[in-house]
């Protein structure tokens, strides 16, 4: 379900990045919360999501997840639904991971971005996609897991806590000094 994004992926024209471009588009809301892409993030083009997503990838020890969803049943086929391209194999995108291996302060890996498709919400796809990231992270022989929450953003704190994260900090997180709840589960 998890599969590496690569550069390539983000090229202009790129399938991937056409998927990528139309998910991030289908989560404005998130957007919206968090101030990305300006006051209109449902025109979020594919050279803003490709920029976004080429930051993560320059910054050292992340690695991007595409999910892709290989059961129909799981979720609606929404490359298909927006007329857009599904990328090798057939599996739509579903959404996408941004994971730190070690942060520099803590030790701890960190997620630093779980989304998927506005359209699969509800459905437990984000949990498979949570889980499937704590066990990558304990056959790694890691003790735990972090990530940052925006205070505003009572759903996602709802969701994390259902997956046994609990609080450990308040503070502005770094890149945009907005205000975040750190959230840590042991694995």
């Amino acid at each position: 379900m998890l599969i590496p994004l690569v550069p390539g992926d983000l090229a202009p024209g790129s399938p991937v990045l056409a998927e990528l471009a139309q998910l991030y588009a289908g989560n404005a809301a998130f957007h919206r919360l968090s101030g990305e892409f300006g006051p209109d993030p449902e025109t979020v083009s594919p050279a803003e999501v490709a920029g976004a997503l080429s930051g993560e990838l320059a910054m050292p020890g992340v690695e991007v997840l595409l999910v892709r969803v290989s059961h129909p049943e799981a979720a609606p086929d929404a490359a298909t639904e927006q007329g857009g391209a599904v990328e090798d194999g057939g599996e739509p995108l579903a959404g996408v991971v941004a994971l730190l291996d070690t942060h520099p302060v803590d030790g701890f890996p960190w997620i630093g971005l779980l989304m998927v498709d506005a359209r699969r919400q509800g459905r437990g796809l984000g949990r498979d996609v949570a889980e499937e990231v704590h066990e990558r992270l304990r056959r790694a022989g890691r003790p735990g897991v972090r990530l940052a929450v925006l205070v505003n953003n009572p759903a996602a704190l709802a969701f994390w806590s259902r997956l046994d994260y609990t609080e450990i900090d308040r503070r502005p997180d770094l890149q945009a000094g907005r205000d975040c709840v750190v959230m840590h589960r042991d694995l």
